[in-house]
């Protein structure tokens, strides 16, 4: 008679524990740090140029001819200014509506501009010599505002002399005449501001042919920036 043996298995049991021995250990880790420094400020653009509707029917006929100007101001009000051509009709027919834009400051900051200071309110005048005519065309910060049909035969309008105001929240004070550079202050708590932009708006002035306006929308764009 055979008898039955037990068969034993062994399972092996790993047990791990951390004793301390009480001495002191110490690990070093890196942080980094870092930070951006931004000296431009962010500008909301609230609401475009409006210049209303405006009455041209052609521009100089001659380089002596000057241009037809407007003066809106921030706040819309409109104004002919008194050494502007007699010869180029242009006239304001009705009620400009200026840009608005905001920018979010604690402190004082400027509002940067198209320095257009290359032109004058003299070269809008008649008998300018032609003045207005090289001023205007060749300056890379006038502000060219073309017919909706594009039509090179068309003349253009031009959008220069930048003015600010009506700021909530603070003032602005212009730096040299023309130059586009507005320092605005805050008031007491401010940080937030909303300004207003006018310009002086133009004809084209002569350069080889007298041509003539057409209806439609005239358009361009220009840029404003804040500093601190």
């Amino acid at each position: 008679m055979m008898m039955k043996q037990k068969k034993n298995l062994a399972v092996a049991v790993t047990v791990v524990a951390t004793i301390g021995l009480g001495v002191s250990t110490s690990q070093a880790v890196n942080f980094t740090a870092s930070g951006s420094v931004e000296n431009t400020l962010a500008v909301t653009s609230i609401s475009d140029f409006d210049l209303g509707v405006l009455f041209a029917t052609a521009n100089a006929a001659s380089a002596s001819d000057g241009v037809g100007a407007l003066v809106i101001g921030p706040d819309g009000t409109t104004t002919d200014p008194s050494t502007d051509s007699a010869s180029v009709q242009f006239i304001n027919l009705g009620t400009p509506v200026g840009a608005q834009g905001s920018v979010d400051m604690a402190a004082t900051f400027d509002l940067v501009l198209p320095d257009t200071s290359t032109v004058t309110a003299t070269d809008f005048a008649a008998n300018a010599g032609g003045t207005a005519d090289t001023e205007i065309t060749a300056g890379t910060t006038i502000t060219e505002l073309q017919h909706s049909s594009l039509n090179p035969s068309v003349p253009s309008l031009y959008l220069m002399h930048f003015t600010v105001g009506d700021v909530s929240g603070g003032a602005a004070t212009e730096g040299t005449t023309n130059q586009g550079d507005f320092t605005v202050v805050p008031g007491f708590g401010q940080t937030t501001y909303v300004f207003n932009i006018g310009g002086t708006v133009t004809t084209k002035p002569f350069t080889s042919a007298q041509e003539s306006y057409q209806a439609g929308v005239y358009s361009g764009s220009f840029t404003v920036t804040a500093s601190y």
